[in-house]
C-alpha cells in the first residue's frame, strides 16, 4: 500500500470516542473496493483513541493527531488537504459504511453523462432499537435550487426530505480542496457546505438510490446536531441570506428558528421578532403559514408526550402511508 496510491481517501473527524470511530474505520477498511485510504484526524489531545486506533493493523489506517482542537469543519479540511485519492469519502465517525458504498458509488459516477464531483446515497437512519428508516425519500429535482428542496419540501405534517447525510459523500478531492467546509463553524456545517457547494459552477451530483451508509440516530446519545440554536440558526441564515431564495428562506427560518423556539418555550416577543424577520426576507405561502401555526400551536405539546425519536419515526410511516395511497 505505501508504493501504491489510493484511488480514494476516507476522512473521518473524530475526538473522545474511541469505540465508535474504530467501528467507522472498520467500514471503511471493509469496502469491496481495496485501493484506498483511511484517514482519521483526531481534534485534539485524546490519548484513548490514539490507542485504540493503534490496535488496529492497517497500513490504509493513517491518523493525523492535532494538539490543538480546531472544530469539526476544518479537522474535514485538514483531512482532506492530506488525501492522495482523487476521491474523498466523508465519514462521522459515529455512523458505519456498508461494505459496497464506494463500489456502488463509483459505478454510479462512471455512467453518469457529466464528470461528477459529487455522489451520494441514500442511508439507513437507525435508532436506538435498530428501527432503520430509509432516507431521503426524494433528490432535487434538475434545476431545482438546492435551498428549495432543503427547506420547501417540508411536508404538511412538519416532516423534512433532507439531503442524503454527510456520510453517504463521495467529493472529487479538487472539488473538495475548491469548496471547503467554513472554518470554525459549530453547527448547520453541512447544510453550510451544501448551499457553498451548489454555488459553485463546477457542482455535478450523481444520486445513487440505494442505501450505502448507516446513520446511527440515537437521541439519547450527544450528537453535533442534537438541539437546535435557533438564535444561531437566525444570525446564520440572515447573515447568508444571498445563498437561499426568498421561499426557502422563509421555511429555513419557520423549522430551524419558529420551531425550536416555540418548543424551547421563548417569549412571545421573540416569537414575533421571528415573525417579523420571515416577512421582511422571506416569502409568505399558505404552506408556511399552516407549517407556523403547527410549530407554534401544536409541535410543543407533542414534543412532551413523544420523544423526537418517536415523532419522526410517526412522520416517516405517514408519509409512505400518504405516498401509497396517492
Amino acid at each position: 500500500m505505501e508504493n501504491q496510491i489510493p484511488v480514494v481517501s476516507a476522512v473521518i473527524p473524530t475526538r473522545n470516542r474511541p469505540e465508535l470511530v474504530c467501528r467507522a474505520v472498520r467500514s471503511v477498511l471493509a469496502q469491496t473496493v481495496s485501493n484506498l485510504e483511511c484517514i482519521v484526524v483526531i481534534d485534539g489531545p485524546d490519548a484513548a483513541t490514539v490507542q485504540a486506533l493503534g490496535e488496529i493493523q492497517d497500513s490504509r489506517l493513517r491518523v493525523i493527531a492535532l494538539e490543538e482542537n480546531v472544530g469539526g469543519c476544518e479537522a474535514r479540511n485538514l483531512g482532506g488537504r492530506a488525501a492522495r485519492g482523487e476521491w474523498v469519502g466523508l465519514l462521522d465517525d459515529d455512523d458505519e459504511w456498508l461494505p459496497q458504498r464506494l463500489e456502488m458509488q463509483f459505478a454510479a459516477a462512471a455512467r453518469s453523462p457529466e464528470p461528477a464531483t459529487m455522489v451520494v446515497s441514500r442511508f439507513l437512519d437507525r435508532g436506538a432499537k435498530d428501527d432503520d428508516l430509509l432516507r431521503p425519500h426524494l433528490f432535487p429535482r434538475p434545476g431545482q435550487h438546492i435551498s428549495e428542496f432543503l427547506w420547501c419540501e417540508v411536508s404538511p405534517l412538519g416532516g423534512i426530505a433532507g439531503f442524503p447525510q454527510t456520510s453517504t459523500w463521495l467529493l472529487r478531492r479538487d472539488f473538495f480542496l475548491a469548496v471547503p467546509f467554513t472554518k470554525g463553524l459549530k453547527v448547520l456545517q453541512d447544510l453550510d457546505w451544501l448551499l457553498h457547494g451548489y454555488h459553485h459552477p463546477a457542482m455535478r451530483v450523481v444520486f445513487v438510490e440505494e442505501p450505502l451508509t448507516i446513520f446511527h440516530n440515537d437521541h439519547a446519545r450527544q450528537r453535533v446536531t442534537k438541539r437546535i440554536d435557533w438564535q444561531f440558526s437566525r444570525d446564520w441564515a440572515l447573515s447568508n441570506r444571498g445563498l437561499f431564495t426568498p421561499k426557502a428562506l422563509g421555511f429555513f427560518l419557520v423549522i430551524y428558528c419558529v420551531n425550536p423556539a416555540a418548543q424551547q418555550g421563548a417569549s412571545w416577543k421573540e416569537i414575533q421578532s421571528l415573525i417579523k424577520q420571515i416577512r421582511a426576507y422571506g416569502r409568505i405561502t399558505p404552506k408556511l403559514i399552516l407549517l407556523g401555526m403547527l410549530y407554534l400551536f401544536l409541535y410543543p405539546g407533542i414534543a412532551k408526550v413523544l420523544s423526537p425519536r418517536k415523532r419522526a419515526s410517526m412522520l416517516y410511516h405517514a408519509r409512505n402511508l400518504v405516498r401509497r395511497t396517492g
